[in-house]
């Protein structure tokens, strides 16, 4: 299954979704559909090639929760899905995701003292 499946980018009208590969599995083909939250039909947005993580998905409908499906294929066969569900914004708005990463680095001499560093990555 890919891991980290989570969206980059998202407005009123789009999304950019992004995810890691399985390692150390060889992924043929990603595939992703979407739906709104409550609907029973699915629309596929298409497919991504084993370099790409990312994929732009365009004519959402504003202020609509969605339910986006990712499955990896190879040749043993398809993955179970991975799935993340956002809500669009209203007209005009954009809202970009970073990702930081929280270290804490414990250093603890011979001696019994200890040492704390704590970054964001």
């Amino acid at each position: 299954m890919p891991r980290n499946f989570r969206h980059s980018s998202v407005s009123s009208t789009r999304v950019v979704l992004a995810w890691a590969s399985p390692s150390p599995v060889i992924v043929n083909i990603y595939t992703i559909s979407y739906r709104r939250v409550g609907s029973c039909t699915e629309a596929p947005s298409g497919t991504n090639s084993t370099s790409m993580t990312t994929i732009m998905i365009s004519g959402l409908e504003e202020n609509i929760e969605y339910e986006f499906t990712l499955t990896a294929t190879n040749n043993g066969g398809t993955s179970s899905p991975a799935i993340h569900t956002l809500t669009t914004l209203s007209a005009g708005k954009i809202l970009t995701v970073h990702s930081y990463y929280l270290v804490i680095l414990v250093f603890v001499s011979s001696k019994g003292s200890s040492t704390v560093n704590i970054g964001v990555l």
